[in-house]
């Protein structure tokens, strides 16, 4: 029998009151202020077995280009003013992070072989010469991004290393923001300070950097606020809580923070410029993605057939689970993408060095030969 998917991905519009769900090998859009569905699930697409996934997506500045890519190895930019397929282009490896520089006409890929690709927004001409990177890590890269003063590249790793390279000259490396002790899976350049950078993963901590001087601010610890909602351990990657997704609210200048496999995220205010913690907010489920919309509603993706997708929204100063909101009810019983069996949807367990799994080796590229299994220090 086959089970429906749930939105792995979400991600909002940084102009327009529309939020991006992946889905399978589709994406969903949803205008966040009405809840009307924009762009429904194909119908000349009833695709029963799918197995592709978007892993990747970003906005560029003003909305109006959407870049994906999934487990085909390509990316993809789409034109938000109706949605249609504007080109596609190869990638070496998979994705894992996407980034619009700021004329849109170039798409910065980071890969799961650590290399950054800086793409022209063009179809890939044929016998096309391969592109240098100009980012490489010698471990998987878990997150990048483009400055917005498009000076530097800041690129995370597997190996608990943030680098702040220069760009596109990204071999001349400005510095190293060096701290956290597990492996880093988000980062992201403060909204309301953009000298800033915050950064998160596997050690349970937010911190906040000056990432040109290579300097740690302040570091705020979470293991205490989630070590009740952290999941069933499978094996020793999952025994701790990771952290899976953080978005911002800039005009509340609020942080929430998802972790793995949990129903709970984490509510930070920005006070005398540290994060302090607010409030934790718990859900049904175990939680897939957030996203802040432009109204300052906490839209949250949940690993549940019955109910994909939920809203907090502000009531007397904290968040209150809406799952029954109007918003919501067109997005929950839209058609998606339905497969045979469910793709592993908490791979960012593997990033960790306790076990390397298939999914985060070279090898597993290369038809899983020499696997090696690692163990920290």
């Amino acid at each position: 029998m086959s089970k429906s998917l749930p939105f792995t991905k979400i991600i909002h519009n940084p102009v327009k009151s529309e939020l991006v769900l992946a889905n399978g090998n589709h994406f969903l859009v949803l205008n966040t202020s009405t809840g009307n569905v924009i762009k429904a699930y194909p119908e000349e697409d009833k695709v029963e077995n799918v197995t592709d996934f978007y892993r990747s997506m970003t906005f560029n500045k003003d909305g109006s280009l959407l870049a994906t890519s999934g487990e085909n190895k390509a990316i993809c930019v789409w034109d938000t003013n109706d949605w249609s397929l504007k080109n596609t282009r190869p990638a070496y490896k998979r994705i894992n992070a996407l980034n619009f520089d700021n004329q849109s006409t170039k798409v910065l890929a980071a890969d799961k072989f650590g290399d950054v690709y800086c793409h022209p927004i063009k179809e890939a001409a044929e016998n096309e010469e391969k592109l240098a990177p100009i980012v490489g890590h010698v471990s998987m890269i878990t997150d990048m991004l483009l400055t917005p003063d498009e000076k530097y590249v800041v690129s995370s790793d597997r190996d608990e290393h943030i680098r702040v390279s220069r760009y596109p000259n990204g071999y001349n490396i400005e510095s190293f923001c060096l701290g956290h002790t597990d492996v880093v899976t988000c980062i992201s350049i403060l909204p309301w300070n953009e000298k800033l950078l915050v950064s998160s993963g596997g050690d349970g901590t937010v911190r906040l950097w000056d990432y040109v001087q290579g300097k740690q601010l302040a570091l705020i610890d979470l293991k205490s606020q989630i070590e009740a909602y952290k999941p069933p351990a499978s094996d020793a990657n999952s025994e701790d809580a990771i952290v899976s997704a953080l978005s911002f609210d800039a005009k509340s200048k609020t942080l929430a923070v998802a972790f793995a496999k949990s129903p709970a995220v984490i509510i930070l205010n920005w006070q005398e410029s540290q994060f302090v913690y607010k409030e934790t907010v718990v859900v049904s489920a175990s939680i897939l993605d957030i996203e802040f919309d432009l109204e300052g509603k906490l839209w949250i993706s949940l690993d549940d057939e019955q109910q994909r997708m939920t809203v907090a929204v502000r009531k007397d100063d904290q968040f209150v689970v809406d799952k029954d909101a109007t918003v919501l009810k067109q997005i929950n019983a839209a058609e998606v993408c339905k497969a045979e069996k469910l793709p592993d949807l908490y791979t960012i367990f593997g990033l960790r060095k306790f076990l390397d799994l298939p999914e985060n080796t070279g090898e597993a590229e290369e038809g899983g030969k020499n696997k090696k299994k690692r163990k920290t220090e």
